[in-house]
Protein backbone atom coordinates (compact mmCIF):
# COMPACT_ATOMS: atom_id res chain seq x y z
CA UNK A 1 0.00 0.00 0.00
CA UNK A 2 1.28 3.45 -0.95
CA UNK A 3 2.19 5.65 2.07
CA UNK A 4 0.15 8.78 2.78
CA UNK A 5 3.26 10.91 2.51
CA UNK A 6 6.20 9.57 0.47
CA UNK A 7 9.53 9.62 2.27
CA UNK A 8 11.09 11.94 -0.34
CA UNK A 9 8.47 14.60 0.35
CA UNK A 10 9.58 15.19 3.94
CA UNK A 11 12.90 16.83 2.93
CA UNK A 12 10.95 18.78 0.29
CA UNK A 13 8.50 20.02 2.92
CA UNK A 14 11.33 21.03 5.25
CA UNK A 15 13.17 22.78 2.40
CA UNK A 16 10.10 24.77 1.36
CA UNK A 17 9.40 25.70 4.99
CA UNK A 18 13.03 26.82 5.32
CA UNK A 19 12.72 28.97 2.20
CA UNK A 20 9.50 30.51 3.52
CA UNK A 21 11.18 31.34 6.82
CA UNK A 22 14.36 32.65 5.15
CA UNK A 23 12.85 34.95 2.52
CA UNK A 24 9.38 35.68 3.89
CA UNK A 25 8.17 38.65 5.90
CA UNK A 26 6.75 36.55 8.73
CA UNK A 27 7.03 37.73 12.30
CA UNK A 28 9.13 35.71 14.70
CA UNK A 29 5.99 34.29 16.30
CA UNK A 30 4.44 33.25 12.99
CA UNK A 31 7.77 31.82 11.87
CA UNK A 32 7.94 29.72 15.02
CA UNK A 33 4.36 28.53 14.52
CA UNK A 34 5.10 27.55 10.91
CA UNK A 35 8.28 25.73 11.93
CA UNK A 36 6.63 23.85 14.77
CA UNK A 37 3.61 22.87 12.68
CA UNK A 38 5.83 21.71 9.83
CA UNK A 39 7.90 19.50 12.14
CA UNK A 40 4.74 18.14 13.77
CA UNK A 41 3.22 17.19 10.41
CA UNK A 42 6.45 15.54 9.26
CA UNK A 43 6.79 13.69 12.57
CA UNK A 44 3.17 12.58 12.41
CA UNK A 45 3.62 11.34 8.84
CA UNK A 46 6.66 9.27 9.86
CA UNK A 47 4.86 7.93 12.93
CA UNK A 48 1.75 7.12 10.88
CA UNK A 49 3.79 5.26 8.24
CA UNK A 50 5.53 3.13 10.88
CA UNK A 51 2.73 2.59 13.39
CA UNK A 52 -0.31 2.26 11.09
CA UNK A 53 0.92 1.45 7.57
CA UNK A 54 -2.22 -0.57 6.83
CA UNK A 55 -4.60 1.58 8.90
CA UNK A 56 -7.76 3.19 7.56
CA UNK A 57 -7.12 5.64 4.75
CA UNK A 58 -8.76 9.05 4.67
CA UNK A 59 -10.94 9.83 1.67
CA UNK A 60 -8.63 12.74 0.80
CA UNK A 61 -4.92 12.63 1.53
CA UNK A 62 -4.23 16.12 2.87
CA UNK A 63 -0.80 15.11 4.18
CA UNK A 64 0.36 14.78 0.58
CA UNK A 65 -0.85 18.31 -0.18
CA UNK A 66 1.42 20.01 2.36
CA UNK A 67 4.16 20.99 -0.15
CA UNK A 68 1.57 22.87 -2.22
CA UNK A 69 0.10 24.46 0.88
CA UNK A 70 3.58 25.64 1.86
CA UNK A 71 3.90 27.25 -1.57
CA UNK A 72 0.72 29.18 -0.81
CA UNK A 73 2.37 30.28 2.45
CA UNK A 74 5.42 31.39 0.45
CA UNK A 75 3.20 33.62 -1.69
CA UNK A 76 1.66 35.04 1.47
CA UNK A 77 5.02 35.49 3.22
CA UNK A 78 6.30 37.55 0.28
CA UNK A 79 3.54 40.13 0.77
CA UNK A 80 4.49 43.35 2.55
CA UNK A 81 2.19 42.61 5.50
CA UNK A 82 1.43 38.85 5.62
CA UNK A 83 0.26 38.73 9.26
CA UNK A 84 -3.47 37.98 9.06
CA UNK A 85 -3.23 35.75 6.00
CA UNK A 86 -0.29 33.79 7.45
CA UNK A 87 -2.21 33.35 10.69
CA UNK A 88 -5.16 31.96 8.71
CA UNK A 89 -2.75 29.65 6.86
CA UNK A 90 -1.62 28.23 10.22
CA UNK A 91 -5.02 26.53 10.50
CA UNK A 92 -4.14 24.22 7.58
CA UNK A 93 -1.48 21.96 9.20
CA UNK A 94 -3.50 21.59 12.42
CA UNK A 95 -6.67 20.72 10.50
CA UNK A 96 -4.67 18.31 8.31
CA UNK A 97 -3.50 16.40 11.37
CA UNK A 98 -7.00 16.41 12.82
CA UNK A 99 -8.50 15.13 9.55
CA UNK A 100 -6.06 12.24 9.32
CA UNK A 101 -6.37 11.35 13.01
CA UNK A 102 -10.18 11.28 12.82
CA UNK A 103 -9.99 9.07 9.70
CA UNK A 104 -7.61 6.73 11.55
CA UNK A 105 -9.18 6.52 15.00
CA UNK A 106 -12.84 7.56 14.97
CA UNK A 107 -15.39 4.77 14.65
CA UNK A 108 -17.48 4.81 11.49
CA UNK A 109 -20.74 6.66 11.79
CA UNK A 110 -22.41 10.01 11.42
CA UNK A 111 -20.19 11.81 13.91
CA UNK A 112 -17.01 10.74 12.10
CA UNK A 113 -18.45 11.64 8.71
CA UNK A 114 -19.62 15.03 9.95
CA UNK A 115 -16.22 15.85 11.45
CA UNK A 116 -14.42 14.74 8.29
CA UNK A 117 -16.77 16.79 6.10
CA UNK A 118 -16.25 19.87 8.28
CA UNK A 119 -12.46 19.50 8.23
CA UNK A 120 -12.53 18.81 4.48
CA UNK A 121 -14.46 22.03 3.89
CA UNK A 122 -12.02 24.01 6.04
CA UNK A 123 -8.99 22.44 4.37
CA UNK A 124 -10.18 23.53 0.93
CA UNK A 125 -11.94 26.79 1.78
CA UNK A 126 -8.90 28.29 3.53
CA UNK A 127 -6.41 27.76 0.65
CA UNK A 128 -8.97 28.94 -1.92
CA UNK A 129 -9.64 32.10 0.08
CA UNK A 130 -5.93 32.68 0.63
CA UNK A 131 -5.17 32.31 -3.08
CA UNK A 132 -7.90 34.79 -3.93
CA UNK A 133 -6.57 37.33 -1.44
CA UNK A 134 -2.96 36.97 -2.60
CA UNK A 135 -4.00 37.45 -6.23
CA UNK A 136 -6.12 40.49 -5.37
CA UNK A 137 -3.36 42.07 -3.26
CA UNK A 138 -0.51 41.32 -5.67
CA UNK A 139 -2.41 42.51 -8.74
CA UNK A 140 -3.77 45.59 -6.99
CA UNK A 141 -7.23 44.93 -8.38
CA UNK A 142 -9.83 47.68 -8.31
CA UNK A 143 -13.07 46.93 -6.44
CA UNK A 144 -15.06 45.89 -9.54
CA UNK A 145 -12.43 43.46 -10.78
CA UNK A 146 -11.83 42.16 -7.28
CA UNK A 147 -15.54 41.43 -6.92
CA UNK A 148 -15.47 39.38 -10.12
CA UNK A 149 -12.43 37.45 -8.92
CA UNK A 150 -14.10 36.77 -5.56
CA UNK A 151 -17.25 35.49 -7.28
CA UNK A 152 -15.28 33.20 -9.61
CA UNK A 153 -13.23 31.75 -6.74
CA UNK A 154 -16.38 31.35 -4.63
CA UNK A 155 -18.37 29.55 -7.32
CA UNK A 156 -15.54 27.19 -8.27
CA UNK A 157 -14.56 26.66 -4.62
CA UNK A 158 -18.08 25.91 -3.44
CA UNK A 159 -18.62 23.47 -6.33
CA UNK A 160 -15.34 21.70 -5.54
CA UNK A 161 -16.08 21.51 -1.82
CA UNK A 162 -19.63 20.24 -2.41
CA UNK A 163 -18.24 17.48 -4.62
CA UNK A 164 -15.90 16.47 -1.78
CA UNK A 165 -18.76 16.58 0.73
CA UNK A 166 -20.73 14.26 -1.55
CA UNK A 167 -17.73 11.88 -1.77
CA UNK A 168 -17.48 11.78 2.04
CA UNK A 169 -21.21 11.21 2.43
CA UNK A 170 -21.15 8.41 -0.15
CA UNK A 171 -18.10 6.76 1.43
CA UNK A 172 -19.93 6.63 4.77
CA UNK A 173 -22.88 4.85 3.13
CA UNK A 174 -20.64 2.09 1.71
Amino acid sequence: MKPLLPVWSIPLILAIAGIVLAVGNLSTTLGAIVGIETFLVCGYAIWRARKHPEGPRPITNFLGLLPGQLLILLMIALLDVPGRLATLWAVIPAATLAYDAVALYAPRGRARTSILIGLYAILWAVPIALLERVIAIRRGLDSGTETIVVIVFAVVGVAFILLGVFRHWRADKE
